[in-house]
């Protein structure tokens, strides 16, 4: 899991162009779907789950700052991680994770955004009072307690070139959206304060959306089916900001709130804006290496799933061998039955009319958990390394669950856990 969230990281040239003072205005536009994903994996990151400390691990082996922020009083349990590096920071908010976390999503009294005087729940044009949910703002001033908002302010003076994006999912999301709200009425500008919120539920009042929608850049990133992005219009809350809609993929069984699901799509959302896996590695292996058609046993890979990830384990292995030979088939569909007796004679004749000196054999299977109530799968993709005499050299197998994962997701993590093990075979050669 940890190689898969290494992975993702090297996807962001944004998060060392930006760091390094290198983003300008020209590179805006097409930094956006790159600015996303960063903020999607600081998103999971702040939830504290061993998967969310392998990837804050992955931000502070690759230079990055990370400031822990946990306070805890009778308003809210605050949970928060800012992340910085040369002109990036990242203030990345958890969702939903303790009983005092439901506490603060269900204390839903509207009060003025900046006093205790709540609304009766039937009075008559709330929308034109500047109200906000109350467990949001609770939540949002207690993350930005001991002088946080103060230091943050005073960084963002101080260096002119500097970006603040909050973000956050669910309860995250909205608190990062109240604490823009605060950090902009402190006299932030909005040149340097970005709101990206990912699945987040309405804040406040008609009236607080439009003192606000002018004032801070929000981009509220929500997916096709999750019902929690309307969870609160009954009580006369509304959206603000520039929606920008995901679907889910095909082949998730999950619910469309969870956060895996927005990471699946905000990283597709980053390849089809033009980014790419193709990220070398500074130790490449040159070694002259086939690379055969990906066998995919029968129905492992959605259609809607088959060229991004098989694309992906192609461009990870390039990443980290310099001299390999990739087929411009991408696959070739085998009976889950016939994995056993799989003749891989064209592959070895290939490698050896290209002068390659081994063959690399792919298997990706993904199969239902028995007994998973869930309709989880467990992906496994088993690599053999062949001679061009078809001796067998080498065979290893890795395999990620799609309980906290999407299969996209489950793939690159099995191919991750690989990637390494391949190097040492290669390197002790």
């Amino acid at each position: 899991m940890k190689k898969f969230f290494a992975v993702l990281l090297l996807l962001l040239s944004f998060m060392n162009d930006a760091a390094a003072g290198q983003v300008s205005g020209d590179r805006e536009q097409g930094t956006e779907a790159e600015i996303r994903l960063a903020c999607a994996i600081c998103s999971m990151g702040a939830y504290s789950d061993d998967a969310s400390y392998l990837m804050r691990s992955e931000l502070a082996a690759r230079g990055w700052q990370i400031e822990k922020i946990s306070r805890k009083n009778n308003r809210a349990d605050a949970k928060a991680y800012l992340v910085g590096k040369g002109n990036v920071m990242i203030l990345a908010i958890a969702g939903t994770e303790s009983l005092k976390d439901v506490e603060v999503n269900f204390r839903i009294g509207r009060v003025q955004l900046n006093g205790n005087t709540a609304l009766d729940a039937d009075e008559k044009h709330s929308g034109d009072k500047l109200f906000v949910h109350r467990g949001f703002r609770d939540y949002a001033d207690v993350v930005l307690g001991d002088g946080l908002a103060e230091r943050l302010k005073t960084a963002l003076a101080q260096n002119s070139r500097a970006t603040l994006y909050l973000t956050g999912h669910s309860l995250g999301g909205s608190v990062a959206t109240v604490a823009a709200i605060r950090l902009n009425d402190m006299g932030v500008p909005k040149s340097q304060l970005k709101v990206i919120s990912f699945g987040a539920p309405a804040i406040g009042s008609r009236a607080l959306a439009a003192a606000y929608k002018d004032k801070l850049d929000v981009t509220r990133v929500v997916m096709k089916g999750d019902v929690v992005k309307k969870s609160l219009r009954v009580l006369g809350y509304v959206q603000f900001g520039k929606a920008l809609e995901y679907r889910p993929s095909a082949t998730s069984d999950h619910l469309e709130h969870k956060m895996a699901v927005y990471l699946d799509s905000t990283i597709r959302d980053y390849i089809k804006a033009g980014g790419s896996f193709r990220h070398d590695a500074p130790d490449k292996i040159n070694t002259p290496i086939y690379v055969a058609p990906v066998l995919l046993v029968d129905n492992s890979l959605h259609k809607t799933d088959r060229e991004l990830t098989l694309n992906a384990l192609n461009d990870s292995l390039a990443n980290n061998f310099g001299n390999v030979t990739i087929a411009n088939e991408l696959s070739v569909k085998i009976d889950a039955d016939d994995v056993l007796d799989a003749d891989f004679d064209e592959y070895v004749s290939a490698a050896k009319n290209l002068r390659c000196k081994y063959v690399l054999i792919r298997i990706l299977n993904a199969k239902k958990i028995r007994d998973a109530q869930s309709g989880d799968k467990l992906v496994t993709l088993e690599e053999i390394i062949l001679d061009t005499n078809g001796v067998p050299l080498s065979m290893q197998t890795a395999g990620a669950s799609t309980k906290d994962l999407t299969i996209f997701e489950a793939t690159l993590a099995a191919q991750a856990t690989l990637t390494e093990r391949l190097r040492n075979f290669f390197t002790d050669k």
